[in-house]
């Protein structure tokens, strides 16, 4: 026996049991002077009965199915709702409303009805409704939840997608920029052309690695900073200060790869940079649960400024669910405050 077979089989078994306590449950409220007469055996009555509840309600779950794939309830709720009345309404009308014409004819086409049936009908079809209703209900919420998992799945997706081509476009800018400085560095400076070749490797490297890591621990992240500071510092000269003030226990927290690297290239990329103009970038930490960057500001005239990569990491820190990353200018700085993430 498949499992469907045996889920229809449960389901009608507690069907048939909801619509015999609906019998008792009217015949308690039943007037005493009602009598009951049928022009079939009660047994007989019974079937139909029971036949007429359970052939409602497997039809009104199977059309609420139905409407599941052709009419979504989040695609038209309004919509949807219309049309799940209307089922219910038409389906009950032909699953009950049939059975009643059928006892009209047998009855002679009297329209004198045995008061005991007519009033077990009329009270079933109230209560069938009800029942069919809450199931419908819970069905919408099975779906709702549905719908926001789904969402939430969407919105990852689509954040990691940002993520990869954020990274894409990151990655070659940078490698091309430090590949022009390492071809004057090997003109005028050979020696130190090979410590900015190692540390460019070493840089590149880990931008590679990065790529299959979510998250990275700050100690690992600020070592790699010290390598890419050297590369445009090489590039800049004096000009370009950097410091760190990170306390010990922070170090072993976690932030999303290249987070800080994509806030100092913003930095160089934004700003004016030359002997009258320091640009200073400092990485302090308060406490172990966030990361401040700070940098004073000396505005570019003609850079625009569209916050894609401050936007991006905002995402990145969404989809990781955690709040606090913020940025902004305060006085003659640009600050971005940067959540610490438990290891």
């Amino acid at each position: 026996m498949t499992k469907n077979i045996k889920k229809f089989i449960i389901r009608n078994l507690l069907v048939s049991l909801y619509a015999i306590l609906v019998i008792r449950l009217i015949s308690l409220g039943m007037p005493e002077n009602v009598a009951y007469e049928f022009r079939i055996p009660k047994d007989i009555f019974m079937l139909i009965y029971l036949i007429c509840f359970n052939l409602n309600t497997e039809g009104n779950l199977f059309f609420d199915r139905y409407l599941n794939r052709k009419q979504p309830w989040f695609s038209n709720p309004k919509k949807r709702l219309i049309l799940q009345i209307a089922v219910i309404i038409i389906w009950t009308l032909i699953t009950i409303g049939l059975p009643f014409t059928a006892w009209y004819f047998f009855n002679g086409k009297s329209i004198i009805y045995p008061q005991a049936p007519v009033i077990i009908f009329i009270g079933s079809v109230f209560l069938l409704i009800g029942f069919i209703s809450i199931s419908i209900a819970i069905n919408f919420f099975k779906q709702w939840k549905i719908s926001l998992l789904n969402v939430k799945h969407y919105k990852q997706e689509k954040l990691k997608a940002d993520y990869r081509v954020l990274q894409n476009q990151v990655n070659p800018h940078f490698l091309f920029n430090s590949l022009n400085v390492l071809i004057s560095e090997i003109k005028h400076n050979p020696k130190n052309a090979e410590n900015f070749t190692r540390k460019l490797s070493k840089v590149y490297r880990y931008v590679l690695q990065s790529k299959n890591h979510d998250l990275i621990s700050l100690k690992k992240e600020l070592e790699f900073i010290d390598s890419f500071i050297f590369l445009h510092k090489v590039r800049i000269g004096d000009a370009l200060k950097f410091e760190v003030h990170i306390l010990e226990e922070a170090l072993q927290k976690q932030i999303p790869p290249l987070t800080l690297q994509i806030l100092i290239e913003n930095a160089i990329k934004h700003n004016i940079i030359n002997e009258k103009n320091i640009l200073k970038i400092t990485i302090t930490s308060e406490n172990d649960s966030m990361l401040i960057v700070s940098n004073n500001i000396h505005s570019k005239d003609n850079v625009d400024s569209t916050l894609t990569g401050l936007s991006n990491l905002k995402k990145r820190f969404e989809l990781l669910e955690r709040d606090g990353f913020t940025y902004g200018k305060l006085e003659n700085k640009f600050l971005v405050a940067i959540p610490l993430i438990e290891a």
